[in-house]
């Protein structure tokens, strides 16, 4: 396996952007190719199909290879949320690591460098090229005392580096020389190739910098990337590349009812890069609040969850917030707890279980054993009539309408989803239906309606083709800038391979 590593001069100089297009070029080429982040520590997060929380830009990193994220793509997480850290392995808290003291210091170290090994055992089997991006600078080991995204990950793999440097300000120069200065000199002869991002000055005066810096170092320029400021998505559209949401740019909260067994965050990928919305999961002990829509999501077992909603007491909230006109939207399992009961059937002989649920929509279901998972192509009847969604339709269960009156349906096919009145109250079996961009922002619009807000325009791509062309956009404009042929794992070609 071809590993090429991403150090940069700090944090935010672009070492996330660069790979991220590398991923893009090599699986242009035909390679099989991962993204890896041995340790990140961001507040930028995602939940990955098993509840695993990794970077968000590793999660960025992958669909541009063209994979699902996965843990193994960044083992070591240390997320601040709230104003408090979180040590994540392997994806999961680790509420016993503490760094605070020496001795809880070589404890996460010990834990963290084994996932790390763990997670690289399992890749090199299966991918051609690994793009590993780094962490800060890799200078900052001298002060935290360990390392395991930069240097160390380099010398354990024999990996060429590629230093990104951050080039929007002044002293750029000295930036990288100190960089380069401060590594030992066998880990200084692994940086192969130096790239400059956010330059927003004089091109002649840049190539003498260039030129000065090759001369200095030995190491060749492969280009310079300029401000991209057009990449950056207008409020208008879905911010993929940074979450960078600030309380002021919130106009929509959506809160996601965090099941004990949630399973395919996925699910909510769409809703969480509209630049206007708030995604926030929501524990079964916390208040629910009041935000604009809750969606109570999908499960691993229904059964355990809905009697964890009842129990924790999230059930009678939620009903207090549908009284007082909140907006609930229950995706397959979701959708069923939303009824007056569900019986688990185990056949004719069998020990069935019915269980109360929340009953906010005047239905009864039936779970069996049976599951349906299929392709879908149908026609929305709300919130707006004629509106395309694509995806499967997924049950394991029948939905009986108890009065059909106070019920609409949802799309053209009745048993794919309904409507309770004043349309407060929604079910569905095509859990994806968020990814229909014109659904979605017509089903957003409504909420924003509420609260006098403007409309969002409807006319946009569906996610995984904005995703895509996003992807593909940033990648054929880095390529312009940096000459990407001229690192070691590249073919003379590649970066001339179009989209």
């Amino acid at each position: 396996m071809d590993v090429i590593l991403t150090i940069g001069t700090g944090s935010g100089c672009g070492k996330s952007l660069v790979s991220t297009a590398l991923c893009r070029l090599l699986r242009r080429q035909g390679h099989t190719v991962a993204p890896f982040q041995a340790e990140a520590a961001t507040s930028v997060t995602y939940m990955a199909e098993s509840g695993s929380v990794v970077a968000y830009s590793q999660a960025i990193q992958s669909w541009s290879a063209g994979i699902v994220p996965s843990h193994r793509f960044n083992p070591v997480l240390r997320a601040r949320r709230k104003g408090e850290s979180s040590i994540f392995i392997n994806g999961r808290r680790q509420d016993d690591l503490k760094i605070n003291t020496s001795a809880g210091i070589a404890q996460f170290q010990g834990a963290a460098w084994q996932a790390i090994e763990q997670a690289l055992a399992v890749l090199r089997p299966k991918y051609d090229v690994l793009v590993a991006d780094g962490m800060d600078s890799p200078n900052d080991g001298l002060l935290l005392g360990w390392d395991f995204a930069n240097v160390k990950l380099s010398r354990a793999l024999n990996a060429p580096m590629l230093l990104v440097v951050d080039a929007g300000n002044n002293g750029w120069l000295g930036n990288a020389i100190g960089t380069l200065e401060l590594l030992e000199p066998e880990d200084r002869e692994r940086v192969t190739a130096i790239a400059l991002n956010k330059f927003r000055g004089d091109r002649q005066q840049l190539e003498l910098g260039v030129e000065w810096l090759e001369e200095r170092t030995g190491i060749p320029v492969i280009g310079a990337i300029p401000w991209l400021k057009d990449l950056l998505p207008s409020a208008e559209s879905i911010d993929l590349f940074a979450r960078r949401q600030r309380s002021s740019d919130t106009e929509t909260r959506v809160g996601v009812v965090h099941l004990p067994n949630m399973s395919h965050f996925s699910d909510l990928d769409s809703l969480a890069t509209e630049s206007t919305v708030r995604v926030e999961y929501i524990e079964l002990d916390e208040d629910l609040g009041y935000p604009d829509a809750v969606v109570l999501p999908r499960s691993r077992d229904p059964k355990a969850d809905l009697k964890a909603l009842h129990k924790s007491g999230m059930g009678d909230q939620l009903s207090h917030y549908a009284a007082a006109g909140g907006t609930i939207l229950g995706l397959c399992d979701g959708f069923q707890m939303l009824g007056k009961s569900v019986v688990y059937f185990n056949g004719l002989e069998g020990n069935s279980e019915e269980l109360p649920g929340l009953n906010l929509l005047a239905i009864n279901t039936i779970v069996t054993g049976e599951m349906i998972e299929q392709d879908r192509s149908i026609t929305s009847m709300h919130p707006q009539v004629g509106l395309p969604v694509s995806g499967k339709e997924i049950r394991c269960g029948y939905v009986h309408l108890l009065d059909s009156e106070s019920l609409s349906y949802l799309f053209d096919d009745e048993k794919l989803g309904v409507v309770g009145p004043n349309r407060l109250i929604w079910g569905t079996y095509v859990p994806q239906l968020f990814d229909s961009g014109p659904w979605r922002r017509a089903w957003l619009n409504q909420l924003r309606q509420q609260r006098g807000l403007s409309s969002l325009p409807t006319g946009v791509p569906d996610y995984m083709d904005h995703r895509e062309i996003m992807l593909d956009s940033v990648t054929d404009r880095v390529s312009d800038y940096l000459d990407f042929s001229r690192l070691p794992i590249m073919s003379p070609t590649v970066a001339q391979v179009s989209g």
